[in-house]
Parts: C-alpha cells; sequence; structure tokens
C-alpha cells in the first residue's frame, strides 16, 4: 500500500470528529439562551426563546429553536431558488425563525402559522424584534410580506394555496397526530408546489415516524425524497436530521 491507502481512514476519522465536534458546538451554544442569534446571508437578528414553556405547558414545543429548524433554515440558504419570489407559508413555525428565513432570502409573502396562541403571539413578537434589528443594521427587511396567524393543521381555516411549505420538526407523533400535518400540505399546496420538510429521528414506540409520514403522503399523492447531505449546508448538517 502507499501512503495515500494508510493515510485515508485516518483522514476520514479526523472528518468524522471534527464534523461531531461542529455540530454539538452549534446544536448546543444557544439552546438555554433566552435570545437565540442567527445569521441568513450575514443579515443577523435575534428570538427570543422560553425555556419553560413546554415544561408548563403554556407553549408547547413552540417556544425554542431546535436544531431542525437550523438545519431547515441553512438548506433553504444555499437553495434560495425554493424560496425567492414564491408565496410560502411556515407551518409550526415556533419562534418564527424559519419565516423569517424566508423573508431575508426573498419570498414574496410569507404566512407564518402555529396551532397555539402563546406560540402565535411569541412568533409575533420575534418577527417585529427581527426586522427591526435588521433594519436598524441595512438589511431592511419589510415585516409587511410576513403575517402571522393562528392555524391548526386541516382545519380548512386557510383558503390560500402556496408555492413553497415549510415545515420543521414538526413530524412528532408523541405530542402532534401525523395525518393532519400531511392533510394540511394537500390543502395548502399549489398544484406544481413544493414542502420542505426536516425530521429529527426519535423512537416512537407505535411505529417509525418517518415511514408513516411517507405512506400517509403517498396515499395523498406526494412523492418524497430524502435531500442528500451533499447538497446541506456542510456544518449544519447531521446524521439524525433529515430534509425532505
Amino acid at each position: 500500500f502507499d501512503e495515500k491507502t494508510f493515510r485515508s481512514p485516518r483522514v476520514a476519522a479526523s472528518n468524522f470528529v471534527t464534523k461531531q465536534i461542529q455540530s454539538l458546538g452549534w446544536r448546543s451554544r444557544y439552546s438555554q439562551a433566552q435570545e437565540y442569534p442567527v445569521s441568513v446571508r450575514n443579515n443577523k437578528f435575534t428570538v427570543q426563546q422560553i425555556q419553560r414553556g413546554e415544561i408548563e405547558g403554556t407553549f408547547g414545543t413552540g417556544a425554542t429553536v431546535w436544531p431542525a429548524s437550523i438545519v431547515l433554515l441553512k438548506y433553504l440558504e444555499l437553495h434560495p431558488d425554493k424560496i425567492k419570489d414564491k408565496s410560502v407559508i411556515d407551518l409550526g413555525t415556533g419562534t418564527g425563525v424559519t419565516s423569517l428565513a424566508a423573508a431575508i432570502l426573498g419570498a414574496e409573502r410569507v404566512v407564518c402559522t402555529d396551532g397555539v396562541e402563546n406560540v402565535v403571539r411569541l412568533a409575533q413578537k420575534n418577527v417585529s424584534l427581527a426586522c427591526t434589528q435588521l433594519k436598524e443594521s441595512g438589511g431592511g427587511e419589510n415585516k409587511d410580506i410576513i403575517e402571522v396567524r393562528n392555524y391548526w393543521w386541516g382545519s380548512g381555516s386557510i383558503l390560500e394555496k402556496f408555492d413553497t411549505i415549510l415545515v420543521a420538526d414538526c413530524v412528532l407523533p408523541k405530542l402532534y397526530p401525523i395525518a393532519p400535518l400531511v392533510d394540511a400540505l394537500d390543502d395548502l399546496m399549489k398544484p406544481y408546489g413544493i414542502a420542505i420538510l426536516s425530521y429529527e429521528h426519535r423512537h416512537f414506540p407505535e411505529y417509525h415516524p418517518g415511514k408513516k409520514f411517507n405512506e400517509l403522503a403517498q396515499a395523498k399523492g406526494f412523492s418524497v425524497k430524502k435531500i442528500p447531505t451533499a447538497d446541506q449546508d456542510p456544518v449544519y448538517s447531521v446524521e439524525d436530521i433529515e430534509i425532505w
């Protein structure tokens, strides 16, 4: 064997360790912070997190920035064509971070939704705060293109159809049934529209959440494709979070 053959396993191991360290860094760095800093195309803003919202039952799981939201955001940053000049709806928005990213990346209009009223108010507050920060720093994002509203999946309360639907870390059957989410995608997507979802693997004893989502989506006529890691951000991509 030559030196290249000898070194390649060590190089691969070194790259894996570096990737794991990077992942641990960005996943945990601001997880307990009251203000979570975000950067999209060098446009910087913060969103407020409510740390005890899930424990106290006042905000559910929507009051913090989950890693799958950042993975989705960074994917969109690399592929702004999925967003630019599109009508976008964000389902289960939580802190509003993905809606804000869509606005920065050139969406024509963004409807930022959640089904918990306290979370809707938090998202509205974060949108107003972030747009003010961006304007002061020269970003000048127009908050008028972002509409924040309460929407329960599959309720039929939104009649408009959208080019792009964003869903970050909402395939979570322990807390939320999957079928209404798929119904919402069916209700809200334009005939040639797309949905982009991030999904974090979590154990569920009754069935595999990812497989169940795929079954229900295919029954509605959707084609579900997993985005290769090579097409994602090299830092903000991890084995336990997928993008569909």
